[in-house]
C-alpha cells in the first residue's frame, strides 16, 4: 500500500491520527469494521511492521502481526462487547468499556505484554474504533505475580470463607496467607507471611506441607490429603490442596494451596456412624427378642381360641390379630431397613397364590377374593404389600371390616384392587397416605404409619405404582380403595 493510501484510509476513519503520532507507546486503532487505521511509530518499531503493510487491513491482520496468528485482540472485543477468551488473555480489570489483561501468548518476537483497549468516540458520539496499546512485563513482575486472582479478589474470597488461603514459594516461605479462623486461636496472618510453616503448625505437619509444596513446583502435580494432628492442645483435622502456580510465560513459580478444617465433620461422621450402628443393634433386638415373644403369644392365643366357642373364640381371635398386627409392624420396620440398603431383583411371581397365602394369616377377617393364576414381575416381598394393604384395612376398618380383594389384567398391567367398609381417606388425604408416618385427620383416618409407604416403595421397585381411591367412586365415607398396579409376565 502506497502512502497516498495510507493517508486515505485515515482521512476516512475520522480518527484524529495526530493524537497518535506523539504517542511513545505502542498503539493501534481499529475502525467499526476492525480494520487497522492506525498504526503509530512505537508500535511499528515495536513488531518490525510498518504502517504501510497493515493499514485498512482486517481480517485480524494485526493479531498476525503481533501474535503471528489471526484471531481477536483486546480492540476487537471492545468492538464487539465481548469478553477476551482466557485461552488468549488473563483479564486483570474490566472498568466499564476498558479492558486490561495480560497476553498468555507472548509476541511474536517473544516480549510479554499487558494489553490495553478502550473505545473511540468521534465529535458527534458515536463510537467509530477501538484503541489498543502495549507495555512490557518485567520479568521480576511474572516471577512474583502469577496468573491467580488479583489481591483484593483473594481478600474477599479469605474474609467469605473459613477456609486457609496460602501461596508458598519454592523457597518454602509463605508469600501469602489468609484464614479468618485463625483469629480464634490468637494467630496473626501478617505474621505469618514472610515465615517458613514451622512458625505455624507442629515441626512433622511443617515439614509434611514443605515437602509438599517441593513436589508440587517441581512437577506440576496437584496434592491433596487429609491431616490429622495435636495442634494447640486440641486433635483438628485438615483437608490441604496444593496447586501450581503458573506465570504469565507458563512457568510454575509457586505453589498454593486451600485447608479446610474438617474436624467437626469428621466427628459428626464418626457421631452417625455410631448411631447407626446403635440403630443396627436395637433393630436386631427389635426382630428377635420382641418378634419372638409376640410369636409365641400368638401361638398361645392360637391354641386357646380353638379350645373356646362363641363370643369368647371371637374375642380370642381378635386378641391373635392385634399381636399379628404388631409383629407386621416389626416386619415393616425391619423391610425398610432391607429396602434402603439393597438392591431389588425381580422375577416372576404368583399374585394368586401371594393374596391367598395372605388371607390364610388373617382368619376371622371377612375378606372376599375371587383370583385366578396371575404372573408378575416381582420378588417374594410381594407378600408383605397385601399383608400392608390388608392390615391397613382392618386398622381403620376394625376387626368387622369387610374386605374385598379384585385382579383385573389389562394387556401388559395388572391392577391389584383391595377395598374396605372402613372410614376411608378423604380427597385432600389421598396423595400423602403413602407418605413415610403420614399423618391425617384424627376424625378420618389417622396415623398411616409405615404400611402404606411400604406397599409404594415396593411397588416403585417393580416398575408398578399406587394411588389410593373410594370403595364407592365419590364417596369417601364409604371406604377406601387402594389401587396397584403391576407388571404382568
Amino acid at each position: 500500500m502506497n502512502q497516498q493510501r495510507v493517508k486515505e484510509t485515515m482521512n476516512r476513519s475520522q480518527v484524529p491520527v495526530s493524537i497518535f503520532d506523539h504517542l511513545q507507546q505502542p498503539a493501534l486503532v481499529l475502525d467499526r469494521e476492525g480494520r487497522v487505521v492506525i498504526w503509530n511509530d512505537s508500535i511499528a518499531q515495536y513488531t518490525g511492521v510498518a504502517a504501510a503493510e497493515i493499514i485498512g487491513e482486517g481480517g485480524y491482520a494485526h493479531a498476525k502481526a503481533l501474535f503471528g496468528e489471526r484471531r481477536p485482540t483486546l480492540a476487537d472485543c471492545v468492538l464487539t462487547h465481548s469478553n477476551p477468551g482466557s485461552d488468549y488473555y488473563r483479564l486483570l480489570a474490566h472498568d466499564g468499556e476498558e479492558l486490561l489483561a495480560e497476553s498468555r501468548i507472548p509476541l511474536v518476537s517473544g516480549r510479554k505484554v499487558a494489553c490495553m483497549a478502550v473505545p473511540l468516540y468521534g465529535p458527534a458520539g458515536r463510537q467509530i474504533g477501538a484503541v489498543e496499546t502495549f507495555q512490557d512485563i518485567p520479568r521480576e513482575e511474572l516471577v512474583n505475580e502469577s496468573a491467580g486472582a488479583p489481591e483484593d479478589e483473594v481478600q474477599v474470597l479469605a474474609k467469605s470463607l473459613p477456609d486457609m488461603i496460602f501461596t508458598l514459594n519454592r523457597d518454602g516461605v509463605f508469600l501469602r496467607f489468609l484464614w479468618t479462623g485463625g483469629r480464634e486461636m490468637g494467630l496473626d496472618p501478617a505474621e505469618i507471611t514472610g515465615r517458613t510453616p514451622r512458625a505455624l503448625f507442629p515441626e512433622e505437619e511443617a515439614d509434611f506441607l514443605s515437602r509438599a509444596v517441593r513436589r508440587v513446583i517441581e512437577t506440576g502435580e496437584v496434592i491433596s490429603e487429609t491431616r490429622s494432628f495435636l495442634w494447640h492442645d486440641e486433635q483438628r483435622s485438615f483437608q490441604v490442596t496444593i496447586h501450581p502456580l503458573h506465570d504469565a510465560a507458563g512457568e510454575i513459580v509457586a505453589a498454593t494451596g486451600v485447608g479446610r478444617d474438617i474436624t467437626r465433620e469428621l466427628l459428626r461422621e464418626w457421631t452417625l456412624q455410631e448411631t447407626s450402628r446403635f440403630s443396627s443393634l436395637y433393630l436386631d433386638l427389635l426382630g428377635t427378642d420382641i418378634y419372638n415373644t409376640n410369636m409365641v403369644a400368638a401361638t398361645i392365643i392360637e391354641m386357646l381360641r380353638e379350645r373356646l366357642s362363641g363370643e369368647e373364640a371371637e374375642l380370642a381371635q381378635r386378641v391373635k390379630n392385634t399381636i399379628e398386627q404388631g409383629i407386621n409392624v416389626i416386619k415393616n420396620v425391619e423391610l425398610l431397613n432391607t429396602l434402603n440398603k439393597h438392591h431389588i431383583r425381580l422375577e416372576p411371581v404368583d399374585l394368586d397364590a401371594v393374596i391367598r397365602g395372605q388371607i390364610q394369616r388373617y382368619a376371622g377377617i371377612d375378606i372376599h377374593y375371587e383370583g385366578g393364576s396371575c404372573m408378575v414381575w416381582a420378588n417374594p416381598l410381594l407378600e408383605h404389600v397385601i399383608s400392608n394393604l390388608i392390615s391397613n384395612s382392618i386398622k381403620f376398618g376394625g376387626m368387622k371390616v369387610r374386605i374385598d380383594i379384585g385382579v383385573m389384567e389389562t394387556g401388559d398391567i395388572v391392577t391389584l384392587s383391595v377395598a374396605d367398609t372402613g372410614i376411608g381417606i378423604p380427597d385432600h388425604l389421598k396423595l400423602n397416605v403413602f407418605d413415610r408416618f403420614s399423618q391425617g385427620s384424627k376424625s378420618a383416618s389417622g396415623s398411616r404409619g409405615l404400611g402404606l409407604h411400604i406397599v409404594k416403595t415396593l411397588t416403585n421397585r417393580y416398575g408398578g405404582r399406587v394411588w389410593a381411591a373410594d370403595r364407592v367412586p365419590g364417596r369417601p365415607e364409604e371406604g377406601a380403595a387402594i389401587k396397584v398396579i403391576l407388571q404382568k409376565c
